[in-house]
């Protein structure tokens, strides 16, 4: 069984740079989600697909991995096309 690391807090500071730019987002967009966003899906999958952060215009914005940007349809579209997805 893999341990569950804990969801980071929305004020995550252990990357500076990161949360610097978060909280430029948070002035600049305040009813974005602008807060790293909480995974999704089986926990002791045997694939894990990471998201490099920020996701501005998707999971920055979305509070969901690859949802809103070009991102998604490309990474979803090849899971599907791979059999390891269904639907749209």
């Amino acid at each position: 069984m893999i341990p569950q690391s804990p969801e980071p807090s929305p004020d995550c500071p252990l990357c500076p740079r990161l949360a610097d730019f978060r909280q430029a987002q948070r002035v600049a967009h305040p009813d974005w989600f602008n807060a790293p966003v909480p995974a999704f899906g089986d926990p002791e999958a045997w694939l894990a697909i990471v998201g490099l952060a920020p996701g501005l215009q998707g999971a920055n914005r979305t509070g969901r991995p690859f949802t809103g940007d070009g991102a998604g349809p490309l990474l979803y579209n090849a899971l599907a096309k791979l059999g390891l997805a269904e639907g749209a």
